[in-house]
């Protein structure tokens, strides 16, 4: 079991980069209350014809990924710019992290990890190819709510990876 803490918790009422650090955010059904993505279906971004539930209710980005973004590329990545919800502290590399593994906030949150968050095409409106590639395998991860319905995130609580 591995353990970190939370720096920020972001979210965005509309799609794309960045998202923006908030005081608090809500646990909803599906992601967190007042972010793009917290709905029970989305079309898919890829062919806006399928319909497909919502697997990427909440997503999560280590810091210390967004640190090498920054000392690679000579530029801010803060939390939020890579549009995730969730940045942690001290989780190491979440490119291990498997499909299915369960991640816990503060004991009464539970997320189950969907898949990893491979970067999309918006990427490189935000950033640049080299952001792009550095990305690749290591953009975080894809969670859905498993327990914690309005239940508050705050930067500062515990997460830890089951």
């Amino acid at each position: 079991m591995k353990q970190g803490t939370i720096v920020a918790v972001c979210t965005s009422p509309n799609p794309g980069f960045p998202k923006h650090p908030r005081e608090h955010v809500t646990v909803d059904y599906f992601g967190l209350r007042g972010d793009f993505h917290c709905r029970e279906k989305r079309k898919s971004f890829k062919d806006p014809t399928i319909e497909k539930f919502n697997d990427r209710q909440i997503t999560i980005v280590s810091k210390e990924h967004l640190d090498l973004l920054a000392r690679e590329l000579g530029k801010d990545f803060s939390p939020g710019s890579l549009a995730e919800n969730i940045t942690t502290l001290g989780l190491g590399d979440l490119a291990e992290v498997e499909p299915g593994t369960l991640i816990r906030i503060n004991c009464e949150i539970i997320l189950k990890v969907t898949e990893q968050n491979e970067p999309c095409k918006k990427l490189l409106v935000y950033h640049n190819q080299q952001a792009f590639d550095l990305c690749l395998h290591r953009r975080g991860l894809l969670c859905t709510v498993e327990q914690g319905i309005d239940y508050v995130i705050r930067a500062g609580y515990s997460i830890q990876i089951l």
